[in-house]
């Protein structure tokens, strides 16, 4: 959670960022984006408001990215994800993040039906795009945004100065 992320931040001072070195992936709170239609017919899904696997009322999930051998983080619904988005509208196994020399970069897997947007540009089956710091990933309903290395102590410092209010 980001205000556990904020009473850090406030602890370690400027060591925040040598002890948070990764990349990070953050689920905000309120970011939801209407799901599909079916038909004609507006989807809505009704999330039970209890999981705790979900962002709190102002308080987001942060997600360190750290890729396994592979250099790939999947992202998806299923347990099995090495990050969980516990949304309906979210396949199970819904987009990968992967990393090369470059950086980071979003991959659809190709057997994937889901609804993906990166930088609000859809992206199919089988594509890819280069992540930048503060890019919007949209998965299903829900809107993910990427933190480059050492980019997400700004957002934390703000998420301090709102608790101390």
């Amino acid at each position: 959670l980001l205000s556990t992320l904020a009473r850090q931040a406030l602890a370690l001072g400027s060591g925040f960022n040598a002890r948070y070195p990764h990349p990070w992936l953050v689920w905000e709170p309120g970011h939801r984006v209407s799901a599909p239609s079916a038909n004609g017919v507006p989807v809505t899904t009704v999330v039970p408001v209890t999981s705790p696997s979900q962002p709190a009322q102002g308080d987001p999930l942060c997600f360190p990215l750290v890729a396994g051998a592979n250099g790939t983080v999947r992202v998806g619904r299923a347990a099995e994800s090495d990050i969980v988005v516990d949304d309906l509208t979210v396949s199970r196994d819904h987009l990968e993040l992967c990393v090369d020399a470059e950086g980071w970069f979003v991959r659809v897997p190709p057997q994937s039906s889901a609804t993906t947007l990166v930088r609000k540009m859809s992206l199919q089956p089988g594509e890819t795009m280069r992540l930048v710091d503060g890019c919007a990933i949209v998965a299903g309903g829900v809107q993910l945004t990427f933190r480059a290395q050492g980019k997400l102590l700004p957002r934390v410092l703000e998420a301090a100065e709102r608790m101390r209010q």
